[in-house]
């Protein structure tokens, strides 16, 4: 049971992320299903079939999903190189690049951040949080799949350090949010 529950919340992740390859969804009877999941909630997954037509499946009727992920992107092969392509989506106000730059878990939080503050005043807020700091990278430690990045932060006369966290995800380093 706590196996189906740590795929279940998993699943619910990667729906999020809104998947765009086919998965294989086999049920507990062995039967094999090949679809797009496009949404999980209270237990019930939807899976949009080649032929376009949408079918519900009850979480319980599951065994494994199986997906196709897509290959790793170069702009997130290390800590560093995903910190440069964070710091320019908040410099131009992108918002859909900023919140890429996040592990798939803390997407959820910043586009519901995004909404809650409508996103023409999110973009705003992020670039004029960014470009009045100059943020310099004075080093990474890196152990596994897990990343922390040194920061300096100065504004005008003032400095300090912090630090920044990244998970590999998919090959991709992506920042979490501290907690």
């Amino acid at each position: 049971m706590h196996s189906r529950v740590m795929l279940l919340s998993i699943l619910s992740v990667l729906v999020a992320r809104s998947a765009t390859a086919d998965e294989t969804i086999q049920l507990v009877d062995k039967t094999k299903i090949v679809g797009t999941l496009t949404h999980y909630y209270d237990g019930v997954l939807h899976v949009r079939l080649p032929s376009g037509t949408t079918i519900q499946l009850p979480a319980a009727k599951v065994q494994q999903v199986i997906f196709k992920l897509p290959k790793p992107r170069g702009e997130f092969a290390t800590p560093a190189k995903a910190f440069d392509r964070l710091r320019k989506a908040a410099l131009k106000g992108d918002i859909a690049g900023y919140v890429d730059c996040h592990s798939a878990y803390y997407q959820m939080f910043l586009n519901h951040q995004v909404a809650m503050a409508k996103p023409g005043e999110f973009a705003a807020r992020l670039k004029k949080e960014w470009s009045a700091v100059d943020l310099e990278v004075v080093g990474t430690t890196q152990k596994g799949d897990t990343a922390v990045m040194k920061v300096r932060r100065k504004k005008g006369s003032e400095s300090e350090e912090g630090e920044m966290r990244f998970v590999k995800e998919n090959g991709e380093w992506k920042m979490i949010l501290p907690l």
